[in-house]
């Protein structure tokens, strides 16, 4: 017989081993904030899943599992939903990233009754929208490739619950591209730089 081991039963341990599935998800936004690079701005909408049997608050547990390896641990990277923000210069690209970033907006304000986008991010923090989420591939520090699933696309929380929402073909790394069209929401899967969004008495830093 195995001796019981002192902590036992006040030890906190939290549902690993899930794989999210691609599908449609109801989110609420965790943090928000804009980030700035060379000649790019991107607005980074930290998320996680709500109204779901197997999958609510999955991105939150991942987060929990890591703070328990690494107290320093950042929000998962699959939980952050990127929005370039245009640069409003004219250009063709520009006008495509805006018909996306206003696509982004308008699912928020119709899953938030009352809500109209204001130009200030933090007030996306505690909104709610609908994902649609894909699989991209990535290339791993040991040169190995796999997929991680994202968000890859936003919608209204309704067109979510009724299943009006299309599941996006593979994005592929460009190693594996080749000459097949490639037609996804262009989406960072950089490095987040040190950064907390307060939320009441918690914080989520991505």
């Amino acid at each position: 017989m195995i001796q019981k081991f002192s902590g036992y039963d006040d030890l906190q341990v939290y549902e690993g081993g899930l794989s999210l599935e691609v599908g449609g998800y109801e989110l609420t936004i965790k943090g928000a904030r804009a980030e700035d690079y060379n000649d790019f701005s991107i607005l980074k909408i930290a998320f996680d899943i709500i109204n779901h049997d197997k999958y609510a608050n999955f991105f939150e547990n991942k987060f929990k599992q890591l703070r328990l390896k690494n107290p320093e641990a950042k929000w998962p990277n699959a939980g952050v939903f990127d929005v370039f923000i245009p640069k409003d210069d004219g250009s063709e690209n520009d006008n495509i990233t805006k018909q996306y970033f206003k696509r982004f907006t308008t699912s928020v304000e119709k899953s938030n009754p009352g809500y109209i986008w204001n130009w200030d991010e933090k007030s996306l923090i505690g909104k709610i929208f609908g994902g649609v989420f894909g699989r991209e591939e990535f290339k791993a520090d040991n040169g190995e490739y796999h997929f991680v699933t994202k968000c890859r696309f936003a919608n209204s929380i309704d067109r979510i619950k009724s299943g009006d929402f299309t599941i996006p073909n593979d994005k592929l790394t460009k190693e594996h591209r080749n000459n097949t069209q490639n037609n996804s929401v262009p989406s960072a899967l950089g490095n987040l730089s040190d950064y907390e969004e307060i939320l009441g008495d918690d914080a989520v830093p991505f």
